[in-house]
């Protein structure tokens, strides 16, 4: 996905490359804090993620997370209010949508998030990383970071163990 929200596909074969557009650019603005995920209903998503500027030594809150159902037949961008009985994940690794039904400690309707800042974290150890749950329905997250600044690096990720190779 580009900066503007656009979807590529790139063919490799040999030494020859073919790129084809996908999703033609959504965006008028070039934005740093975005996603791609397949919902469970089988719709893709594009995740806005707004964030305070991280510069000058403060520190970075997430302060909006915006929806889009992504249209190919319109190449259009549809905005969604809700997830439903689902939880979406952001981040540095990964990006999925998962059933509350299934995972049952997990809030409805709520994504959950870590940053994915690379570089100022290193010019700046003492600032905490942005890891919280933010409410779709109330426009509010909830940080979930430590506060110990020993904590801040590497990148937060999301692991998702494979329960199927666990009796393997």
């Amino acid at each position: 996905m580009t900066r503007q929200g656009g979807i590529h596909h790139y063919t490799i074969e040999g030494s020859c490359a073919s790129c084809d557009v996908v999703f033609k650019d959504t965006l008028p603005y070039i934005a740093y804090n975005m996603y791609i995920a397949r919902t469970l209903s089988g719709d893709v998503s594009q995740i806005w993620r707004f964030t305070d500027n991280p510069c000058e030594g403060n520190e970075m809150h997430t302060n909006g997370i915006e929806i889009y159902k992504l249209d190919f037949d319109h190449q259009c961008i549809i905005s969604v209010d809700s997830l439903g009985d689902d939880a979406l994940f952001i981040g540095h690794s990964y990006t999925c949508c998962l059933s509350t039904r299934d995972y049952s400690k997990l809030l409805p309707g709520h994504v959950y998030f870590t940053d994915d800042a690379e570089y100022w974290p290193v010019e700046c150890k003492n600032i905490r990383r942005d890891v919280g749950i933010y409410n779709l329905e109330d426009d509010n997250s909830l940080d979930v970071v430590s506060s110990q600044p020993w904590l801040n690096w590497p990148n937060p990720i999301w692991i998702t163990p494979s329960f199927t190779k666990i009796n393997q």
